[in-house]
């Protein structure tokens, strides 16, 4: 997994670096770490990988061919690294591309806990960090004439972590895990370890941070269909009640940890309400369907997985017109709104400011 970044940690690969600090865009680069809505395509290089969407029709909205995200096209990292003029990030295991400006280290299937996503063979968040830590290392120790640079060039840069649903959906489907944790010892164990990756990530010297809470996951299409003899189709309140207890806890620690780290600033993304509202009134914000997926067949079209067990070409006529792209993910076009929000939104979404009040100094308004 590490022959990539080996690869490249060479002295021009610094001086490459260390200039991408002083040209161009608002932050020298950003660090995406996470699960399948921020993986740009990590799964694809890990052999046998049980998680992957690097087949079509994903990918088809924009580039137009798979390239590993879970959707149709640009994930909300990718349009955030555009308003910060900076190049789509590219994913970790990538050979023979340019770091400088970033990576991304996001693995589907992955989460805040080793054993979510254990036996699909994908990278822990907690490798992920490991990985990060390494390259934060080269950097800072390779090369000692260029320490300082190196440091200035780890804590002006971006790092975003989304992470957690997918421990919530292991959750659910172990009745063992149920019985012997309840539901806010999970959650407390979840914080612990999102308490860990913070700490170790700023150990590797990064500063600025922004941080994903879980979704509104009881009711994406693959949720409505598992639990349909229990809700008839309906958000599984069960699954949502545990990740606002997720979400409520990490605000408080986010709050915490803003006032204990030096030099600390960690932006606390609020998807679940905004995303819960799309849900509830979809037409009010341009979509025709938020419970059944564009790409897939049965039932919610969550019976058929998107694209590899079905026909390629079966997939609504219109992705805009649908809140998820496939049983679990959202489409570009909720992507590009969620990123809108991030950029300029408000504290009700974002806080305790928005991202371009963090980069700019102020408040882009419109």
């Amino acid at each position: 997994m590490e022959s990539s970044l080996v690869g490249v940690l060479v002295g021009l690969w610094m001086i490459s670096c260390v200039a991408a600090a002083k040209k161009g865009g608002y932050v020298p680069a950003m660090f995406v770490f996470g699960d399948s809505l921020g993986d740009a395509g990590n799964n694809n290089y890990i052999r046998h990988c049980q998680s992957r969407a690097n087949f079509t029709p994903y990918g088809v909205s924009f580039f137009p061919h798979p390239t590993g995200r879970f959707t149709n096209g640009r994930t909300t990292f990718d349009f955030l690294a555009t308003y910060l003029g900076l190049p789509f990030v590219p994913p970790y295991l990538q050979p023979k591309v340019n770091f400088s400006r970033g990576i991304n280290f996001a693995s589907g299937a992955s989460g805040l806990l080793d054993s979510t996503g254990a036996g699909e063979n994908i990278i822990t968040l907690s490798r992920q960090i490991f990985q990060f830590e390494h390259f934060s290392y080269i950097l800072r120790k390779t090369y000692p004439s260029g320490a300082a640079q190196a440091k200035s060039y780890i804590s002006n840069s971006l790092y975003f972590i989304t992470a957690g649903g997918n421990d919530i959906g292991a959750y659910f489907g172990n009745t063992t895990f149920q019985n012997t944790t309840p539901p806010q010892r999970f959650v407390t164990l979840l914080l612990t370890k999102f308490d860990q990756y913070i700490a170790r990530l700023y150990r590797a010297g990064a500063r600025k941070f922004l941080v994903v809470d879980i979704s509104a996951v009881g009711c994406t299409p693959y949720t409505r269909l598992a639990g349909y003899f229990i809700g008839q189709g309906e958000c599984l309140d069960i699954v949502n009640q545990l990740a606002v207890a997720y979400n409520t806890a990490m605000k408080s620690l986010v709050d915490r940890l803003n006032k204990k780290l030096a030099g600390v600033t960690i932006l606390r993304l609020n998807s679940y309400d905004y995303f819960l509202n799309i849900i509830q009134n979809p037409e009010a914000y341009g979509f025709k369907s938020a419970s059944t997926a564009c790409c897939g067949s049965g039932m919610f079209n969550a019976e058929v997985r998107c694209g590899k067990t079905t026909p390629q070409n079966l997939f609504c006529n219109d992705t805009s017109a649908y809140v998820f792209w496939d049983r679990t993910h959202p489409t570009e076009k909720v992507y590009s709104m969620i990123s809108r929000q991030v950029w300029r939104g408000n504290s009700s979404f974002i806080y305790p400011v928005n991202l371009s009040t963090l980069v700019l100094g102020k408040k882009v308004s419109g």
